[in-house]
């Protein structure tokens, strides 16, 4: 995963950096049977966002797999 987004700040983009770096993961996060329209799980991570789509497997860094499971999504 390459990023080059000239819209993030210096701090943002160092983690986005230190992301791509990681270790890559692959989750699914199971769709809302409860709530039909939770079709996106956002984690941030210092300033750093991700949009995950549930029920869709994606990888994902190890810090934001590790949140996702301290969550319970995982």
């Amino acid at each position: 995963m390459e990023h080059e987004n000239k819209l993030l700040d210096p701090e943002t983009e160092k983690i986005a950096k230190a992301l791509a770096a990681q270790p890559k993961v692959r989750v699914r996060i199971p769709k809302n049977e409860l709530n039909e329209d939770d079709c996106v799980v956002p984690v941030s991570v210092n300033g750093y966002n991700y949009f995950i789509n549930r029920g869709e497997s994606v990888e994902v860094p190890q810090t934001v797999a590790e949140l996702l499971e301290c969550a319970g999504y995982i």
